[in-house]
């Protein structure tokens, strides 16, 4: 099983649960200064749900534009 750890997503889930300085903050955390968008994680899920990833295991993937650098 492999997870997919998305950083702050530019939606109204995000959003209505944070303030505008906390979204300020993460917009600036992250290496291209804006949230992510679902467009940024779906070929990823795209890519992991394909015979191409077969080899990919037990896998964290962290999609967040450089959020949190591990």
């Amino acid at each position: 099983m492999n997870v997919i750890a998305p950083g702050p997503l530019d939606d109204s889930f995000y959003r209505d649960a944070e303030t505008p300085e906390s979204v300020a903050r993460a917009t600036q955390a992250s290496v291209l200064h804006r949230l992510g968008k679902v467009e940024d994680i779906v070929p990823l899920v795209e890519f992991l749900a394909s015979p191409g990833s077969q080899w990919i295991t037990a896998q964290t993937l962290f999609i967040n534009g450089g959020y949190l650098a591990r």
